[in-house]
């Protein structure tokens, strides 16, 4: 059992500094939203993405030892309860990384909210910058229905066909 909870303490750690190293890209990612650098953007969803994929293995790892433990879909609570009952030396441990994961866990889901907010207000600018662009490039005759009139009415204008 004691070389159980030394690989899920191996492993919790590891978890820990790639939820860290997470925080600090959806910080990095954030930061280049807020000034407007949507190069860095790519790069940034590809560290993510990869960093995604390294928690990923991490939390299979968590899983196996936890059917090794005897529950496959154990959490946090319950490793602390299964270390109470084998191998207590570990329990504070467990805490103090639980801690930590739930800490992180929530500054993630901040930073994520932030970001996805920051991603609606970029798309919104994008489309009325574009509106106006094509507003601006428009031809002035699209502006003018089939007798020659103005949609608006403001001005009454006919074409000469209409005049003959």
């Amino acid at each position: 059992m004691n070389t159980q909870f030394q690989k899920l303490n191996e492993i919790l750690d590891n978890e820990i500094k790639a939820y860290t190293k997470l925080k600090a890209f959806f910080e990095e990612k954030r930061d280049s939203l807020k000034s407007s650098k949507p190069d860095d953007l790519g790069v940034l969803d590809n560290k993510i993405l990869a960093l995604n994929n390294q928690i990923t293995k991490l939390n299979n790892q968590r899983m196996d030892i936890a059917a090794e433990l005897g529950n496959p879909n154990a959490n946090m609570s319950w490793f602390i309860e299964k270390a109470e009952e084998q191998a207590p030396e570990y329990v504070e441990a467990l805490q103090e990384k639980k801690v930590k994961i739930c800490k992180l866990i929530s500054e993630l889901t901040l930073l994520n909210n932030q970001n996805v907010e920051l991603l609606k207000h970029g798309i919104i600018i994008s489309n009325k910058m574009l509106e106006t662009v094509i507003n601006a490039f428009a031809p002035q005759g699209c502006f003018y229905n089939g007798a020659g009139k103005t949609d608006t009415h403001d001005v009454d204008m006919w074409t000469i066909n209409e005049e003959i």
